[in-house]
């Protein structure tokens, strides 16, 4: 087993956070737990900070998953690790699931590989829908990763201008551009909440609304129309389909989802922002 650290990103938890932090802490040497939330949990705190493996860091206010990201990557590599396992807080890892991610680093050339990613499961997709063990995936969520840190030396950080969603699709579409490649192991298993997501029928096919609060609305369609506008020229397929998502999304909304006022104004506020090359955290 190579040694590895992690690294969570915290934004007010609770102590069923624990729990999460649990499945996979003995699989890691250590675990920068950083916190983005504007005021701590001191009974959370107090509890992590327990334990020896575990680094507690505050950033003293939401700088944003990127950010988090960054500041995590950054002391990997300044105490000498090569692989940052990156964890959100409301996703727990399956007993092998981390075992299973380096099985697909076997007989590769690891300088090549950006991402280990695994096999995201949610209520209504419990397993993927392949043999295979190991499949090569143009992007994927940041949860769950194994971050190889001498590819991200190259590559470069997160960017911290897109804040929160679609800072993994960026970082996987520019390690591709680079000539890296994002894996996914697709027998590591890693129970993720994806908002609170659930599932419809319309017309005998299924859709799934993510139920994203406004503010979240706001930052997907400020950061998908800057990916689309990034790569749109090296990724057609990829930018096409999410050109596609604009109308979809719009329309789960409008049919199953609450505040649809609120987000459909969100999410007209994020078009302009990007129309006038306003990024980082949404301000009133």
């Amino acid at each position: 087993m190579k040694k590895i650290a992690a690294a969570i990103i915290l934004y007010h938890p609770d102590l069923s956070v624990l729990q999460n932090i649990n499945s996979y802490l003995s699989d890691v040497d250590i675990l920068f737990a950083i916190d983005n939330s504007e005021v701590t949990n001191p009974s959370f705190v107090e509890k992590i900070i327990r334990n020896p493996k575990i680094h507690y860091l505050s950033n003293h206010g939401n700088k944003g998953i990127a950010y988090a990201l960054n500041v995590g990557a950054k002391k990997a590599m300044e105490m000498g690790y090569h692989w940052l396992l990156t964890m959100d807080q409301d996703s727990h890892a399956t007993t092998t699931m981390i075992q299973e991610m380096f099985k697909c680093s076997t007989e590769k050339d690891l300088s090549k590989i950006s991402i280990i990613a695994p096999f995201h499961a949610n209520p209504y997709h419990r397993f993927p829908s392949t043999d295979l063990q190991c499949s090569r995936v143009l992007t994927t969520m940041t949860s769950g990763n194994l971050l190889n840190l001498e590819a991200y030396a190259v590559i470069g950080p997160f960017r911290d201008d897109l804040f929160i969603d679609y800072v993994d699709n960026e970082y996987c579409l520019r390690s591709t551009s680079l000539g890296f490649t994002v894996i996914q192991a697709n027998k590591a298993i890693l129970n993720h909440n994806l908002g609170n997501l659930k599932q419809h029928t319309f017309f005998w096919k299924k859709f799934y609304s993510t139920n994203h609060s406004p503010i979240r609305r706001y930052y997907a369609f400020r950061n998908r129309s800057k990916i689309i506008e990034l790569y749109t020229e090296l990724f057609p397929l990829y930018c096409r389909f999410e050109k596609s998502r604009f109308f979809v999304d719009s329309i789960i909304i409008l049919l199953y989802e609450k505040q649809k006022f609120s987000k459909f104004k969100m999410m007209l506020r994020g078009l302009v922002d990007y129309k006038r090359n306003i990024f980082g955290k949404y301000h009133d």
